[in-house]
């Protein structure tokens, strides 16, 4: 499932932003009409989601960039801090970054660095830590010319009924809760095992099992990649990307939503820029969760208006709180793993 968040709680999201920044909005006003100013250098939003890139791109930017004659270009993010910080605090003469989008790991991660800036909080964003956008899935994905029943990770480990390469992300989060997920722990435990030595060794053992037939991916447009060239027999992807290529693979790849992850994406503003690109960084932010502009993104990504079954299982949520606490340990202790076992 892909869905945008509440607009109500975008809304509110935003409203913090305006309470935090002291810079008057000029979104919107009548000066939008006025004689295009030439010459401005364009605020950059970078995302990691480069599936909805083109989708983000009409829907939000360049209606922007026409009614404020403000240019607007997007760039890729790497989803690492240190690029943030590269095109941010630390941007020097190489250009700041006005808006990231990334999952809300990452956007919190960096809010607590303070490289987006921190907002004031609300009942449903507390520490002010970017703007509520979208929800995703990590889901189950398969080749169904190779098998057409549905996996679970219990399956996805098991090569010798179902041989082939599989697919995970290069990164703890959402790897680790699957690991442990496939050695029968139940969804609603796996963070009170993750947050014990015991459990984090367990999840480290299931992952070594599976280690010669893992092919890894980083980003969705990799995860994706990896399913349409057959490179793989099953993978974990985001829900919304594998949907977004299923009108020219329909019948060859499948998803399976059970004991999937959940978890979000957001907006942050950069912090570092000057006060005139973060007026303009706050109006374009204001511009995008209007309802026109939501209503134009949904038409564009077919992915996000699938309706989920009110029989579908509940997906197990990425916990937020945990991974700003533990990130850092678990990230080096990833890295020591592939390494060594490499």
């Amino acid at each position: 499932m892909f869905q945008f968040a509440s607009r109500s709680h975008a809304r509110t999201g935003l409203f913090c932003l305006l309470a935090a920044l002291s810079a008057p909005s000029v979104w919107p006003a009548p000066a939008m009409a006025a004689t295009p100013v030439r010459h401005k250098a364009a605020l950059v939003v970078a995302s990691t989601e480069s599936q909805m890139a083109q989708a983000q791109n009409a829907a939000f930017l360049q209606p922007f960039a026409r009614a404020s004659h403000q240019p607007v270009v997007r760039q890729a993010w790497n989803g690492t801090l240190t690029e943030l910080d590269g095109h941010g605090l630390h941007a020097g003469r190489t250009g700041t970054w006005s808006l990231v989008f990334a999952e809300d790991s990452t956007i919190r991660a960096a809010c607590v660095r303070g490289l987006v800036i921190h907002l004031a909080g609300s009942t449903t964003n507390p520490d002010g830590c970017g703007v509520p956008g979208m929800t995703t899935q990590v889901v189950v994905a398969w080749d169904q010319t190779r098998r057409r029943l549905a996996p679970r990770w219990a399956d996805f480990w098991d090569i010798v009924r179902f041989p082939g390469k599989r697919g995970l992300r290069r990164d703890p989060r959402t790897t680790l809760e699957i690991a442990l997920m496939a050695d029968g722990v139940a969804p609603g435990d796996v963070y009170s095992q993750l947050a014990t030595p015991q459990g984090v060794d367990r999840a480290f053992r299931k992952l070594s099992q599976l280690r010669p037939y893992i092919t890894w991916w980083s980003t969705p447009a990799d995860a994706t990649s990896i399913l349409e060239h057959g490179q793989v027999l099953m993978s974990s992807a985001p829900g919304d990307a594998v949907r977004s290529i299923a009108a020219r693979r329909r019948d060859t790849i499948g998803i399976n939503t059970d004991m999937a992850l959940s978890y979000g994406l957001s907006w942050g503003v950069v912090a570092g820029q000057s006060a005139f690109r973060l007026g303009q960084a706050r109006n374009l932010l204001h511009f995008i969760i209007q309802p026109d502009q939501q209503a134009a993104f949904l038409a564009r990504y077919p992915a996000a208006t699938l309706a989920t079954s009110p029989h579908a299982p509940v997906a197990l949520p990425m916990d937020v709180q945990f991974w700003q606490t533990h990130y850092p340990d678990l990230s080096q202790r990833f890295e020591t793993w592939l390494r060594d076992a490499g």
